[in-house]
């Protein structure tokens, strides 16, 4: 019992290391933001974004940082 509670905790820097290598709610504030400045974008298009971001932003939160790098990139190819 004591050795599975121990493996628990010695886990659970793993699972949140990556997460915490990317800061995810900074990406998804500048994120937000750069979104939020497309005025002639149409309501459709602002809304798919920021849709992208919020999935971004939970795998960035879920450490799968592989998923998350790839939609801030997709956001970013749209924002330029």
């Amino acid at each position: 019992m004591k050795k599975t509670i121990l493996l628990m905790i010695a886990t659970i820097p793993l699972a949140v290391g990556p997460a915490l290598a990317m800061d995810c709610g900074n990406m998804l504030d500048q994120s937000s933001e750069r979104i939020s400045k497309m005025s002639k974008a149409s309501a459709e298009k602002r809304a798919a974004l920021r849709r992208m971001a919020m999935t971004g932003y939970d795998h960035c939160m879920a450490g799968d940082t592989l998923n998350a790098e790839k939609y801030w990139k997709m956001i970013q190819e749209s924002l330029s």
